[in-house]
């Protein structure tokens, strides 16, 4: 039972990493709130189902979703910078607005993927393990790319720009190129997460974004918690995504495991966020207050 739990988890928790790191990027690193990644997560599933239904090569359709996620966050960026929307209202409204997209793009509420390859048959990939393996790389790949943008010029400033917008004014970047930084590879990650999901789970769903943005926060904050120190911010950074996303899936493929029924995972899931949320706050209180009382016992 134990092994089937953990296999359940990797391959149902693996393709959200990518989901839960653009939301990181938002919501830590830049401490904003983008529910665009709810429409761009069934957007990219979309049309990366529509894709492998037509006979496209699944690692283009899989790109073909992923830039499809990326164009939302633009979209959404242009509606924060042109009309100045907040970002969070802006998001709502695209989130809402890609619905109808993503039913288009289907021409139906659902789009199954039954008889039509996938990334796993391309590479000969066959069962949970081979499944596990093609995603492992894939997110590693993910990962990786994501350390070393966060590396280079533009990634240090979309780094300061949520501790120190002055700063990074100061430095020559403006406001709108922090904005596309942060919002364009934030959907484009959450539009592969889906593009992905579907092949996994073998169809598309219009409601399938629906809760992801709540999911990947808990996910974010479940994560923060488990990996609280590391000699470098980019290893913290990856291991709380990619630890909060396996821990937050593990949860929900245990409570199945026990026999909590399928209606009530969302319940799970409200209560792991708020779990994660009281843990963080009271905990930081109190780890601080015990800092606080060692320092003064050794100045006495």
């Amino acid at each position: 039972m134990i092994l089937n739990i953990v296999l359940d988890t990797l391959v149902t928790g693996l393709p959200l990493v990518p989901l839960a790191l653009g939301v990181y990027l938002v919501f830590r690193i830049r401490q904003d709130f983008d529910l665009t990644v709810e429409g761009s997560f069934a957007l990219g599933g979309a049309v990366s189902a529509t894709a492998l239904a037509a006979g496209t090569n699944p690692f283009l359709a899989v790109l073909a979703g992923s830039l499809a996620g990326a164009l939302a966050g633009g979209v959404t960026a242009a509606l924060h910078l042109a009309l100045g929307i907040p970002v969070l209202l802006a998001g709502l409204v695209m989130s809402i607005g890609l619905f109808s997209v993503t039913l288009h793009v289907l021409g139906g509420p659902t789009v199954g993927l039954t008889r039509v390859d996938t990334i796993f048959s391309a590479v000969g990939a066959a069962g949970d393990t081979g499944q596990i393996v093609v995603l492992a790389v894939l997110v590693a790949a993910v990962l990786g790319g994501f350390a070393l943008f966060l590396r280079t010029e533009a990634g240090l400033a979309l780094r300061a720009s949520g501790a120190s917008p002055v700063m990074v004014r100061s430095l020559g970047i403006g406001d709108p190129t922090v904005v596309l930084l942060s919002l364009c590879p934030a959907n484009l990650l959450a539009a592969l997460s889906g593009a992905t999901v579907v092949q996994v789970q073998g169809f598309a769903d219009v409601n399938m974004g629906i809760g992801m943005f709540v999911a990947a926060v808990g996910a974010v904050l479940l994560g923060s918690l488990l990996v609280r120190s590391s000699a470098s911010q980019l290893l913290r950074i990856v291991g709380a995504v990619l630890v909060g996303a396996l821990a937050y899936r593990l949860v929900l493929v245990g409570a199945l495991r026990i026999g909590l029924p399928a209606a009530d995972l969302k319940g799970v899931t409200a209560l792991t966020l708020l779990a994660a949320i009281t843990v963080q706050r009271y905990g930081s209180l109190f780890s601080g207050r015990a800092r606080a009382a060692r320092a003064g016992a050794v100045g006495r």
